[in-house]
């Protein structure tokens, strides 16, 4: 059994990409990562077609005796089922829940609720900057502050951070 090189580059550069993509879905907010939900189906149907074009023009050298195996199995991985495995598995324990902003008493506060896999709470954030309507300042200008409790998956408290103007007053 020889391997197809060419075959195997393709899905080198496949799973690049799809990394890649998957990295830049991870340092966006949760709205403007919904551009993804189209992209990436996009781009594996893409692939998908731009493969069987390949196929069928490169089919009896990638589909003879000597490459079939290594070509069936290297195509396999040029599938989103093989890339969405691995990120099933790889995947936090921990997701970002809800988040949003709410203007009071002068101040904006933004908030996060992070949850674990299983539903229950994990932990809500909070930040403010004394700023009405700040929603769209610079996340740097927010300074943490309140009572942020941390829970297990069973909902025994881990511990509990208490700030006040972006500093750590107390932790128990």
């Amino acid at each position: 059994m020889k391997i197809n090189k060419t075959v195997l580059s393709i899905a080198i550069a496949y799973n690049i990409i799809n990394f890649l993509f998957w990295k830049h879905i991870e340092n966006m907010n949760d709205a403007t990562s919904m551009i993804y939900l189209f992209i990436l189906p996009l781009f594996w149907l893409i692939s998908i077609i731009f493969l069987v074009i390949l196929g069928l023009k490169n089919k009896s050298t990638w589909f003879n005796e000597n490459y079939r195996i290594s070509t069936i199995i290297i195509l396999l991985f040029c599938t989103p089922i093989f890339f969405l495995t691995i990120r099933a598995f790889n995947s936090s324990e921990v997701y970002l829940d809800s988040s949003g902003f709410l203007s009071k008493n002068g101040y904006t506060i933004k908030y996060e609720s992070w949850s674990y896999n299983n539903g229950s709470r994990k932990v809500t954030k909070y930040w403010k900057v004394p700023e009405i309507n700040c929603y769209e300042c610079d996340s740097t200008r927010f300074k943490k502050d309140s009572t942020w409790i941390y829970l297990s998956e069973k909902n025994d408290t881990i511990k509990v951070e208490v700030y006040k103007d972006g500093k750590l007053i107390s932790r128990k």
